[in-house]
């Protein structure tokens, strides 16, 4: 399965919220009231850097990271958004990406000293690819919109 990783765009947006898995979907909604592609429009419109990865040329997921605060802020706030293309493929392919995760993560922290973000305590994958990450999470979750979420962040 051929797969890359490309300079996120606008046009990878429409691919990726038709095929947005139940759990990021659950997670922008609850977090935000936002659906799958008004996320992605305000993610991508508001990040410093974005990725999208393209499997067999077909946008599966897009991640980045975009300043929190003030223009002067060291803290950055990460965020990735996948679909059930991407987490339904063959396991090698996650190997592969989760190889590099760190580098991407490295060059967000390049940018920013601290990268801090909430992930939905029901989001289980994404927990353990923040862990993999480095991130470390609260341990007692914070309550939106009557949805728990952990406080997470990674200093450099």
């Amino acid at each position: 399965m051929f797969w890359k990783i490309t300079p996120a765009l606008p046009e990878h947006i429409p691919a990726i919220a038709a095929d947005m898995r139940e759990a990021d979907r659950r997670e922008v909604w609850a977090s935000h009231r936002h659906s799958p592609a008004q996320a992605l429009e305000n993610a991508l419109a508001h990040a410093d850097l974005a990725w999208t990865c393209l499997v067999e040329e077909v946008p599966a997921f897009m991640w980045g990271v975009s300043r929190y605060g003030s223009l002067i802020s060291p803290v950055g706030s990460p965020w990735l958004l996948g679909t059930n293309l991407f987490f339904n493929a063959r396991r090698k392919l996650h190997r592969e990406f989760l190889r590099q995760c760190p580098a991407y993560v490295d060059r967000m922290q390049e940018c920013f000293p601290r990268l801090e973000n909430y992930v939905h305590a029901q989001n289980v994958l994404s927990i353990r690819w923040l862990k993999w990450c480095g991130f470390t999470l609260e341990r007692e979750p914070e309550s939106f919109n009557g949805e728990n979420f952990y406080l997470f962040w990674r200093n450099a």
